[in-house]
């Protein structure tokens, strides 16, 4: 039992639930021993009770009426303010006003954004849910968590028997790795936050109900060559501000670098800035090697310091692996076995990458159209709970499960109002920003919080707006990547570098294609 790992190796208590958080109705728990050892910080605000990891940013502010308070970190591109309790100094003036959302709107982030006013908590995501939340009510109390496993450690919860199911199926850890559908968590008490969504804990029925508010407003698409070369410049200089944000809200960014396309539009958009970060890379696997080639050519080119990890390929010589990798394990709720090449990645880079934020380059991908290019298509099906399946997994060879799958979709589907985003934010996209991002990505960057806070510059939903306004074959292309790169750093877009992920090559996305084709006739 993880109790025990932590019984005889004190100094890894730091590790369980990284930066991590719970916010209670629950007045009763004890702040020494497991979970929490002594060392999270217990604050009351306004009824609820918060308990944080000591590395977890937590920051609040009220008036006569009302509460806000985040749990990890915001910035916002549009006002250039950088200070958490400044945010929501402003945000208390939108507080049950029409523009509060707007506002909210700005944030980029990896964060759990929440009001309390009167009985009700509300609460919400950042939009790619990079922040993994969960809810719920367990005895008669109410449980916001970063980590559903912690709230399982501290109420006794077992993990839900369909869900134990699941993660045993033989195709389970393919397409995106292990993660859970829909809103699921391990257990049936908890259920994940999904973004864009406003949730309501009331108080006094006891009750949590949720409606999207984002995204619900049409969209234009660019109707010609200069409305289009407009939106790229508006999108990148989204990207710009953030990265001039990132370089002054923390004492020591470093970038991680590759040579796929995300992050040199990252590392574009860094341009001005290349004094105050370092950039990094790693090699955890052969494959790896032609992107910390790429990656040194471009830091060496920009006078920006580089630094190369190299993962060893087996645990051997790594300070308790084993009990660290148990940790992490743990911290995930045992719903997804990890790569031991990936285990031993976070180890390294926890004990040897002094930096205290990485820019990461994932959210990218949602504006980047990834399923029609994972599966080699130009169209995708209309909506319908059998596309999100197949987005999902592949179930060809059980279709009891399959069938399963799609009722668990077709009430999320309508109970997540999938009906009502417009035409312009195809239901491809939407699922992975909100499922697979939500709940894939929520995890992974859950778990990548051992070595080292993280942002992503993509995150925010002005931006989304904006490249949502590209027609879909420019996005499928990544020409509005290739054409934000090249306003941004015009000399590395001449570079001309690219490594094209291995998952999107056309051979693959053909053979997937057959799969999903095959998948959506089975009835």
């Amino acid at each position: 039992m993880i109790q025990d790992v932590l019984e005889t190796n004190e100094d890894l208590r730091r590790f369980l639930f990284v930066r991590g958080f719970l916010a209670t109705s629950n007045p009763d728990i004890p702040g020494t021993g497991f979970p929490f050892y002594g060392a999270w910080k217990h604050t009351e605000v306004a009824g609820l009770h918060f308990w944080t990891h000591p590395q977890t940013g937590f920051h609040h502010a009220s008036n006569a009426t009302a509460t806000c308070f985040l749990l990890g970190h915001a910035y916002n591109p549009f006002t250039m303010e950088i200070d958490e309790q400044v945010i929501l100094t402003r945000l208390l003036d939108h507080v049950g006003a029409d523009d509060f959302y707007d506002y909210v709107d700005e944030l980029t982030g990896v964060f759990v954004l929440g009001v309390v006013e009167g009985s009700q908590v509300r609460f919400l995501v950042d939009p790619s849910g990079m922040q993994s939340a969960c809810y719920g009510r367990v005895r008669d109390q109410f449980y916001l968590s970063s980590h559903p496993q912690l709230v399982a450690d501290l109420c006794g919860l077992r993990m839900d028997a369909f869900v134990a199911k699941l993660i045993e199926y033989k195709w389970y850890p393919r397409v995106m790795g292990g993660y859970l559908p829909a809103d699921l968590t391990p257990f049936a008490e908890l259920k994940r936050v999904v973004p864009n969504q406003d949730y309501a804990y009331d108080s006094l029925d006891r009750t949590v109900r949720h409606r999207r508010f984002y995204p619900l407003k049409d969209l234009q698409e660019c109707r010609d060559d200069a409305e289009y070369q407009a939106t790229i410049e508006a999108g990148a200089d989204i990207l710009k501000r953030n990265m001039e944000l990132v370089v002054r809200k923390w004492q020591n960014p470093w970038i991680s670098l590759t040579g796929g396309i995300d992050s040199n539009t990252t590392f574009a958009a860094a341009n001005g800035q290349y004094s105050n970060l370092h950039a990094f890379s790693y090699l955890s696997a052969p494959k790896e090697a032609i992107d910390c080639r790429a990656a040194e050519k471009i830091a060496k080119r920009f006078n920006v310091p580089w630094t190369l990890y190299r993962v060893p390929p087996d645990a051997l010589g790594l300070d308790r692996f084993d009990e660290k990798a148990a940790i992490i394990r743990h911290n995930n709720g045992y719903i997804a076995k990890e790569k031991d090449n990936e285990l031993r990645k976070r180890v390294v880079l926890q004990a040897e990458c002094p930096a205290d934020v990485e820019v990461k380059s994932w959210v990218s991908e949602t504006i980047r159209a990834y399923w029609y290019k994972h599966y080699g298509r130009s169209t995708m099906p209309p909506l319908s709970p059998k596309l999100f399946r197949n987005l999902y997994k592949i179930f060809i060879a059980d279709r009891k499960l399959a069938h399963q799958i799609d009722n668990l979709f077709a009430s999320y589907i309508d109970d997540f109002e999938y009906a009502s985003i417009p035409a312009q934010y195809p239901p491809a996209d939407m699922h992975y920003n909100e499922v697979t991002w939500g709940s894939w990505g929520g995890l992974n960057i859950s778990e990548m919080k051992f070595c080292f806070d993280i942002t992503f510059i993509y995150n925010n939903r002005r931006f989304f707006d904006l490249m949502f306004k590209v027609p879909l074959e420019k996005r499928i292309s990544d020409q509005h990547h290739l054409d934000m790169k090249r306003y941004l750093n015009p000399e590395l877009f001449d570079m001309g570098v690219r490594v094209v992920n291995m998952k999107e090559t056309a051979f693959r996305a053909n053979a997937l294609n057959a799969v999903f084709t095959v998948n959506s006739l089975l009835p």
